[in-house]
């Protein structure tokens, strides 16, 4: 081959290249095909172009055109009507690049630059014309071979690029409705509140996105041990079975069917359920639902014809299995809300009930002045006060006054019912009067004949006499009462040795005994008071509360009571109250 030739060759190839960048650089069609038009004149050394495009409906559309003659500028009557090559087209006579007169040139008035012929050259996709392009040049010129096999191959890059930028086109599209349906699905199921027909929903709009034949969503119910249809769509299924209906007695996670199969029952790794089965489906896609990691089941799509799914239809697929997730788990918060909502309820009849079990208000009794204070950690709790009017000491004398603080050893709703029943046995040993050591050892034998629980409760049980200030009292393994003496300033805390009740059934509760003299000031309470934690969790203790009563004796009970709260709370400071609260503040004036 001489040099010239060689050289000229070469530059064919360079501009080739550059025209099928070009094209490459966009996918915007008319875009690309101005851009395009360019290289291709200078390729040939032709002088003007134009390229038409050819609709569904057969029509023809200029969307190029290049150096233009001023008697073909466009728009203008001389591009009215077909021309030529379009019908030439039509009449599938268009095959190889084909040198014409132009109709166009021929009817066109002014400065035609001395053209009149056209080469045209057909745009295929595959065996079907998309377009036309046609190069412009005078009657004298000639089509040598190796010019007819350039512009067949421009030809080729062209219809090859008009291909691509309408396959493009239809994805894009198809994406935008995809986009749209998943859109307005998820908008249905935000506001849905019943799962069955959302999911049923869900399948249908499945086998409409990915143009499959059916869409079931199979549910593991691994207690069970089996796999569920949970909702299907395109299944034949029998009528009056109840629903949900079992699709698999043995595997709840279905592992042998294949991710994705064009022929099902053969890929899948053992005999199909007979359910499964009698659908005769081939075309087979699934992916999981997962939430949290673990996997609810499979989201299945499957086609009667043999099909092999492509990677973006799994991923649309993967979308829907997430809808399924986020319903089943909007399903699961919803059931839990609700029980959580009955269980408020409850607790609230509990609070109501137990409250009922409390003195309504403290008793009057001459000489003394009582305040009682009563706050649970949870909705119900297990700490309990009580006040019992008792016969008198002698037929002269005045009633006597029975108080009671007890603390069941659990919290929440168990310690609430053992605080009924302890309070119940506690009033019923004690309304006779008897000596507080009986007392407690008489209740102590009550609860452990009708508690099965495993609870117990501490209690401690004092006796008093208004008249003359004597106090028994009895303690049943419950913190010590800080006693405050007005004569010395000494806080005295009531020790007397006693075992919870609950434990044993003869325990031994050492009595005690001693006058409240006027001006002395009692304190009952529960250990919620003096183990309260800060922050850095130490605890209130019994110093602290001892301080607090030393400092505030000469205050009425209730102002007693208000001092204890705000001590123990400006001590806890954020810290979450741990235990029920209680107290009993007596003083004889």
């Amino acid at each position: 081959m001489p040099p010239s030739d060689r050289r000229h060759q070469l530059a064919e190839w360079a501009a080739l290249r550059s025209f099928a960048q070009t094209l490459n650089q966009t996918l915007d069609l008319r875009t690309a095909l101005e851009a395009a038009l360019g290289h291709i004149l200078a390729l040939t050394g032709l002088e003007a172009g134009w390229i038409y495009l050819r609709d569904e409906g057969d029509q023809f559309t200029l969307v190029a055109r290049q150096h233009l003659p001023p008697a073909l500028n466009y728009p203008g009557l001389a591009w009215q009507g077909e021309c030529a090559c379009q019908e030439t087209c039509r009449e599938g006579q268009l095959g190889e690049p084909a040198f014409m007169a132009c109709s166009r040139l021929r009817s066109a008035v002014g400065d035609k630059r001395g053209l009149s012929h056209h080469v045209s050259i057909a745009l295929r996709d595959n065996s079907r014309v998309v377009g036309i392009l046609n190069l412009a040049t005078s009657q004298w010129a000639r089509l040598k071979t190796p010019d007819q096999h350039l512009m067949a191959a421009i030809g080729d890059l062209l219809g090859t690029a008009i291909a691509r930028a309408h396959l493009y086109e239809e994805y894009s599209v198809r994406r935008v409705q995809e986009r749209r349906a998943l859109l307005s699905l998820s908008q249905e199921l935000l506001v849905s509140d019943d799962l069955e027909p959302a999911l049923q929903r869900l399948v249908r709009v499945g086998a409409r996105l990915l143009d499959a034949d059916a869409c079931a969503f199979v549910e593991a119910d691994e207690e069970g041990g089996r796999a569920v249809l949970r909702a299907g769509y395109g299944w034949a299924l029998p009528t009056g079975s109840p629903w949900p209906l079992t699709l698999d007695e043995e595997h709840p996670h279905l592992w042998y069917l294949p991710e994705r199969s064009a022929q099902l029952p053969a890929d899948a790794l053992m005999r199909l359920p007979p359910l499964l089965r009698r659908q005769n489906f081939q075309g087979h896609l699934a992916v999981p639902v997962e939430l949290g990691g673990a996997q609810l089941g499979l989201l299945l799509v499957n086609t009667i014809t043999p099909r092999s799914f492509l990677d973006s239809e799994a991923e649309l697929l993967g979308l829907l299995a997430s809808q399924v997730a986020q319903m089943i788990d909007r399903e699961r918060l919803n059931q839990e809300a609700l029980a959580r909502q009955r269980l408020e309820r409850e607790l609230d009849l509990a609070r109501e009930i137990q409250a009922s079990f409390l003195p309504d208000c403290c008793p009057f009794v001459p000489g003394l002045q009582i305040e009682a204070f009563y706050r649970a950690a949870r909705q119900v709790g297990g700490d309990f006060y009580d006040f019992i009017e008792l016969p008198p000491a002698t037929p002269a004398s005045a009633p006597r006054l029975g108080v009671v603080i007890a603390d069941v050893t659990d919290k929440g709703v168990p310690a609430a019912l053992f605080m009924a029943l302890s309070r119940t046995l506690l009033r019923a040993s004690a309304i006779d009067g008897r000596p507080p050591v009986a007392v407690l050892q008489r209740a102590n034998r009550l609860i452990l004949a009708d508690s099965r629980a495993g609870l117990f409760v501490t209690c401690f049980y004092a006796q008093i006499d208004p008249a003359t200030g004597q106090i028994t009292f009895a303690n049943g393994g419950h913190n010590y009462p800080l006693l405050y003496r007005r004569a010395t300033g000494q806080v005295i805390p009531l020790a007397a040795q006693g075992i919870v009740l609950g434990i044993i059934p003869d325990p031994h509760f050492a009595p005690g005994e001693l006058t409240l003299e006027p001006g002395d000031v009692l304190l009952f309470y529960t250990d919620g008071i003096t183990e309260a934690m800060n922050p850095e969790r130490e605890l209130f203790g019994d110093d602290r509360l001892a301080a607090v009563l030393r400092a505030t004796h000469h205050q009425p009970p209730a102002a007693i009571v208000a001092a204890v709260l705000a001590a123990v709370n400006a001590f806890a400071g954020e810290a979450p109250q741990a235990d029920d609260m209680t107290m009993v503040v007596i003083k004889r004036v």
